[in-house]
């Protein structure tokens, strides 16, 4: 049977550790240099709160 640290080395990035993400707290596999996840480094959809003017 694998290990956890068998199945963590598999579906990591080489080089990567992982670590809390700054924005959610998640634990994520972070490279070095990255202090974010993927979710929270995605950029985010903007949705309009501006009504349309109602046809006459």
């Amino acid at each position: 049977m694998a290990s956890l640290a068998s199945l963590v080395r598999v579906t990591a990035r080489q080089s990567a550790c992982w670590r809390e993400c700054a924005g959610c707290t998640d634990l994520a596999p972070l490279a070095p240099d990255e202090t974010h996840c993927q979710d929270c480094r995605a950029p985010r959809r903007r949705v309009s709160t501006r009504r349309l003017p109602r046809a006459a």
